[in-house]
């Protein structure tokens, strides 16, 4: 039953909240006579007072106004745009108490998207070796400005252009060419046309990805490295490749511990991207079944493949959806694993429906969001059991969370 809510504050009016909690995304969540106010840059604990900005019938949302009793856990954002820059959310946190909100929001998610409580499955979470610094790539923003072209973010409102000079989660590689962007701008063709510029480092140089506003595309064989121990990885300009490089080692050992050494079976690597898994894991199969769309990371992966001498490696270039029926009848084994790294978006339902039905021993599913996450676990879970799900904290001072988990299928 819905409390009641009396004299729910209007837009405009100021109010006295204890914050109660951290909702999934950052916002601090507050009750004022039984209604619900969503607070951005504040801590559970502190008491505030709260400007209302939007009223529902149920809820609202607030900025702060004033601090009236801070939290411990409260730090100095080392950031000048903190607070109206969209990026990140937990900059005012430490670091430790941050990590500790994304833990308990994804509890909460899978218990409430999901039907599913993992607290006896789920792991610490795992976090950076470096909160700020991390980031090997940015994508920022063109805009004309009065001293001419400049970058920035998007504001929290998703319209205002926030300029920057630097970024602290951004690689010091990536804020130095900062100062010197607008000469990086006008080096490519159509350079009045561009509207967004992505940065890429991979610790030894620095590449930029021009986006325009028509259908004008900037063609670039040039790659990007990534090394782990004696692997190596080359990506594109348009390539998806993990943002955070020093966490990829946790991640890869992760996927790794999900995975059984099976040396007569076959894994299927699901949205294969370059071939970071499917290369890391190929020792332990006989076999891998690679499958990826987009055909600047297939060539990649081609690339990567010969380069690691990983001859048990079979690349499929095709829409996971439509062809993983056909590739699983040709390449399936007594025993079979499945790996799946799908985008923000989950799995799509033709996917789920081919996995449950489908007699593979192990599924391993690295997520990049923990609400579809949910969503798609709450499906598999009549015919797969959780064993376990790792948080992993590739995205630092960001609501963003990478998560792996361990599924087996039951025995019916």
């Amino acid at each position: 039953m819905t409390e009641k809510i009396n004299n729910p504050p209007q837009v405009g009016s100021e109010v006295d909240v204890t914050i109660q909690a951290m909702a999934f995304g950052g916002e601090g969540v507050a009750r004022y006579d039984n209604y619900v106010i969503f607070i951005p840059d504040v801590i559970p604990g502190e008491k505030a007072r709260v400007k209302i900005t939007a009223a529902k019938r149920s809820y609202g949302r607030g900025t702060l106004v004033e601090l009236l009793e801070p939290s411990p856990d409260r730090i100095d954002p080392p950031c000048g745009v903190y607070g109206v820059c969209g990026g990140c959310q937990y900059l005012h946190v430490s670091y430790e108490k941050s990590l500790e909100f994304k833990e308990q929001q994804l509890r909460e998610i899978c218990r409430r998207i999901g039907g599913i409580s993992i607290d006896d499955l789920c792991d610490p979470i795992r976090p950076a070796p470096e909160p700020y610094s991390y980031r090997n790539v940015i994508s920022l923003h063109v805009t004309d400005g009065a001293e001419g072209r400049e970058v920035g973010y998007v504001a929290r409102d998703n319209k205002t252009f926030v300029p920057i000079s630097s970024c602290p989660i951004a690689r010091d590689a990536i804020n130095g060419t900062l100062g010197g962007i607008g000469r990086v701008l006008s080096s490519f063709e159509h350079s009045d046309m561009i509207k967004e510029i992505a940065i890429k480092y991979d610790g030894e140089r620095v590449l930029f990805n021009p986006v325009y506003r028509d259908r004008f595309r900037l063609k670039s064989n040039d790659r990007l490295c990534y090394r782990q121990q004696d692997l190596v990885f080359k990506y594109g300009l348009k390539s998806f490749f993990q943002v955070n490089h020093s966490m990829i080692p946790v991640l890869i050992d992760t996927v790794s511990e999900g995975h059984d050494a099976i040396p007569d079976g076959t894994l299927f690597d699901l949205y294969a991207g370059v071939g970071l898994f499917s290369i890391a894991l190929a020792g332990r199969f006989s076999r891998v079944a690679g499958i990826e769309l987009a055909r600047e990371s297939v060539e990649c992966f081609e690339e990567n493949v010969a380069a690691n001498k990983s001859d048990n490696i079979t690349i499929v270039q095709d829409p996971v959806e439509r062809v993983f029926k056909y590739a699983y009848d040709d390449f399936k084994s007594a025993a079979n694993s499945v790996l799946v790294d799908p985008p923000r978006e989950g799995l799509k339902r033709e996917v789920i429906q081919f996995l449950n039905r489908t007699a593979f021993r192990k599924l391993v599913y690295v997520s990049c969001d923990p609400a579809t996450l949910a969503r798609d676990l709450k499906s598999l879970k009549a015919d797969y059991s959780i064993r376990k799900i790792t948080p992993i904290d590739m995205f630092p001072q960001t609501k963003h969370l990478e998560t792996v988990t361990v599924l087996e299928k039951d025995a019916h």
